[in-house]
């Protein structure tokens, strides 16, 4: 039995701007938060659980991952050796190993691999995910093995938004099929931050839907923490309150303010190198001794890396573009979408700008939000049709 076949039809609530006014079992629990029967729910949730089990139990082989187990390590040790050793255990107990002989090749993957020294200098690169790191060290410190806990915040952090995304559509068939979209299907087999930060960030969206303004404000806050560049969407966020006078204007910048000092003291403590030497790291060369030899990137290198954003067109990133563009111009007039694309639009130039980095991964809540908006649209045109017919 398909889940999806109690998709529009059974769910569709009369005024798509109150999802949850539905006449499907209106008087259970599962109707009044996700718009379904339990039956339906249940199903939804099995298909998604074996979904987030199958991107456990198979992560995406990066060299990454290494360097986030020694920097979880780095928060109970100190000495290099240990901390170096320990990764290096993490890293080849872990299915679908990364070997470093596919790498050796590579003169900053080969001395990674070797120099205890160059490796911890690596770890500030890393380290300033704290809620991140934090979480994993706990799982850690709670008995399970450090990749073994960041693979399950991945696997959750995913469950988490498959049903956050049900609640907010009401349609469990067209959920279920963003969900399996690759760039999204991806989240749960990447053993980084995204998933954590697309989680919290889709949730803040939801909590501004459902005008809890302060929840989602504090959930924006909260994913400075998992990715510091998150600050800029909190900017945008509180500009477009304040515009909006749903928050006052000396609100918006005291909440940025501590935001940015939170910032800063995180990214101190946390030995962090700054941005001209991460964009040389990330777009030039990689640094082998970014603490000891520091190497700044130019104004040309910086041209450079966004030179490299000519190959967007042809990237996922166009194809959600489109999708966001086409969506906005037919949802109706009520629909907190019609702010909410615009502002993830904005988000999305400004990270650009600032870190031109165009992996699917950092964009992940930008695509389920336009997903989100695009089940509103055919749900809003199903409705429009239906008294049409009668």
């Amino acid at each position: 039995m398909e889940p999806g076949h109690m998709s529009i039809s059974s769910t569709m609530a009369p005024d798509v701007s109150n999802p949850g006014a539905t006449g499907n079992g209106a008087g259970s629990w599962s109707a009044r938060w996700f718009g379904c029967s339990n039956l339906t729910l249940f199903l939804y949730a099995a298909f998604c659980l074996t979904l987030t089990i199958a991107g456990y139990l198979r992560p995406l082989p990066t060299f990454d991952r290494y360097l986030y187990a020694g920097a979880i390590a780095s928060f109970r040790y100190s000495d290099p050796q240990t901390v170096h050793r320990i990764a290096r255990a993490e890293f080849d107990t872990q299915p679908s190993p990364y070997q470093f002989e596919n790498v050796a090749a590579e003169p900053y993957f080969a001395d990674v691999r070797d120099n205890t020294a160059h490796f911890m200098e690596q770890l500030s690169f890393y380290r300033v995910k704290l809620a991140y790191i934090t979480l994993g060290y706990a799982i850690w410190r709670a008995g399970l093995p450090i990749l073994t806990g960041l693979r399950l915040i991945s696997a959750v952090c995913t469950f988490i938004l498959a049903l956050l995304i049900l609640a907010w559509s009401h349609d469990p068939f067209l959920s279920l099929l963003l969900l399996l979209v690759p760039p999204v299907l991806n989240l749960d087999r990447s053993v980084t931050p995204d998933a954590l930060s697309a989680a919290i960030i889709l949730l803040a969206f939801f909590s501004l839907a459902k005008r809890r303004h302060w929840l989602a404000i504090c959930l924006f806050g909260g994913s400075v923490l998992v990715r510091f560049d998150a600050i800029v969407v909190l900017w945008i966020i509180l500009a477009w309150l304040a515009l909006k006078g749903r928050i006052r204007p000396l609100q918006g910048l005291s909440v940025g303010a501590f935001a940015l000092a939170c910032v800063t003291l995180v990214n101190h403590l946390c030995g962090y190198y700054g941005w001209r030497v991460l964009m040389q790291h990330s777009f030039i060369k990689p640094e082998i001794e970014p603490l000891t030899h520091p190497v700044l990137i130019n104004p040309r290198g910086y041209l450079l890396a966004i030179a490299s954003l000519r190959v967007i067109p042809y990237t996922f990133m166009t194809i959600w573009l489109l999708v966001a563009v086409a969506v906005w111009k037919r949802l109706p007039p009520q629909s907190e979408f019609r702010d909410f694309l615009p502002l993830a639009g904005l988000c999305i130039l400004a990270r650009l700008a600032i870190y031109p980095n165009f992996e699917d991964r950092y964009f992940a809540w930008a695509y389920l939000l336009a997903g989100v908006a695009l089940i509103q649209m055919a749900q809003s045109r199903f409705a429009n049709r239906e008294p049409a017919r009668q």
